[in-house]
């Protein structure tokens, strides 16, 4: 798959890391400057057209923005080379949890590489598994592709001890300056639409 589309995937181990809502925000942050946004939905359990149908519904969609299916490598494919020929500015893959030939395919042809994680024990091992797993691959195929944590869930108030040594622990990676805060409006997305919209209303 050649790069020209400039493609960005949300992508870890774990299961509810987070990755469907960084990708969600990430679109509409794009979407809110007038960018267009092909979504690849690489995860079988379909997540972002359960969330449509809610956005749809409730007038919260953004037309910039585009579903792809994307959970077979046939279908990756055609989506990519779909996308391409429209001329969108970005595609957003959401991955699913674990290893996959689908999933290491979708690294491989990423510009970057977001992974969330929650200041847990449990979701910083598996942040750390995902992001040493992507770099070894990008290594092994010799690609190079920029990689950040992406901290999600943060209190808005105070952290405990246990989130700040995750927090410390991180901060040896590349991650964004501004995590996604505990808040209502990334957690009600889910089901009130995409957030540059429903803040709007």
């Amino acid at each position: 798959m050649i790069n020209h589309l400039k493609l960005i995937t949300c992508c870890s181990f774990k299961g509810d890391a987070g990755k469907t809502t960084a990708l969600m925000g990430l679109c509409s942050a794009f979407a809110a400057n007038g960018k267009t946004v092909a979504l690849f939905e690489a995860d079988e359990n379909r997540p972002l057209s359960t969330w449509i149908e809610n956005f749809v519904e409730g007038g919260t969609w953004d037309d910039h923005c585009t579903v792809f299916d994307a959970d077979e490598m046939s279908l990756l494919e055609e989506a990519y080379e779909r996308a391409e020929a429209r001329g969108f500015d970005y595609a957003l893959a959401d991955t699913h949890g674990g290893s996959s030939e689908l999933n290491n395919t979708v690294i491989a042809s990423s510009d970057f590489l977001l992974v969330p994680t929650m200041l847990t024990p449990l979701d910083l091992d598996e942040a750390l598994s995902t992001y040493r797993y992507n770099i070894e691959l990008l290594v092994a195929e010799s690609l190079h592709a920029q990689t950040a944590i992406l901290q999600q869930r943060v209190p808005v108030g105070r952290v405990t001890a246990s989130q700040r040594a995750a927090a410390e622990v991180l901060s040896a990676l590349p991650q964004f300056d501004a995590p996604m805060f505990e808040r209502d409006a990334f957690a009600a997305m889910k089901t009130r639409g995409m957030l540059h919209l429903t803040l709007a209303l």
